[in-house]
């Protein structure tokens, strides 16, 4: 037997039957929070991770003060300011219950003012495992490092994390690595790579210090500043 075609294909452009269109770049969806923007965001903290970076901090702004700020975003589980003998560093890390969270916080409060200063977000590529008896939810102003973290300097500009981390694999488990970045993003020539023991780290020292990676020779010791 034959009848009509009781549902038609959509019309070119509009979504087909029982399906939602994509939201567009840049505007919302879900209760608020932006479609991925880009290729980093929808890689990063879109993608699975909660925890977000935020560089250019005023000396003066504290954890708390942080954890307010980017408490526009979504709920804030953990705020750090990132210090050396009780002075900051200029730079923090910001936990939220979820990525989509962190991808809002990405897409609203980079580029916002802190305590004076124009700050910039971004994924906090690897998350750094939490603190030991914290349930999964590290303590404002605890993250343990000590020993376990080495400083990367003179590292080509065009370095990203990745090739930071998978080069230094070969000495044990890296749980993180990051390149540091100027206020605009640009690679500040040196970096951190953060082992799961103090035995990896020195090892890392052993077999990189004034070894050459891509080109230039590197400097690798203990970071003094973690």
């Amino acid at each position: 037997f034959v009848r009509e075609d009781r549902e038609e294909a959509a019309p070119r452009g509009l979504p087909a039957p029982g399906t939602r269109a994509p939201a567009p770049a840049g505007k919302f969806y879900g209760g608020g929070l932006p479609a991925p923007r880009s290729p980093a965001l929808a890689g990063g903290a879109a993608a699975g991770g909660s925890r977000v970076y935020v560089g250019n901090l005023s000396w003066h702004t504290s954890w708390q003060s942080l954890k307010d700020h980017f408490r526009q975003a979504g709920e804030v589980v953990h705020a750090d300011v990132m210090q050396h003998d009780g002075r900051s560093k200029g730079c923090g890390i910001v936990a939220f219950a979820t990525a989509q969270e962190a991808a809002n916080a990405i897409a609203t409060l980079g580029e916002t003012e802190l305590d004076g200063r124009t700050i910039f977000v971004r994924e906090d590529r690897e998350a750094a495992p939490p603190t030991a008896g914290s349930g999964g939810r590290a303590r404002a102003g605890t993250v343990q490092t000590s020993g376990c973290q080495v400083y990367v300097g003179n590292l080509p500009y065009t370095t990203s994390w990745k090739e930071l981390k998978d080069h230094f694999k070969v000495a044990g488990n890296v749980t993180h690595a990051d390149v540091a970045q100027d206020g605009g993003g640009k690679s500040r020539g040196f970096g951190t790579v953060l082992f799961g023991s103090t035995r990896e780290a020195a090892k890392a020292i052993q077999i990189f210090n004034e070894s050459e990676f891509h080109g230039r020779t590197i400097e690798v010791r203990p970071d003094q500043y973690s």
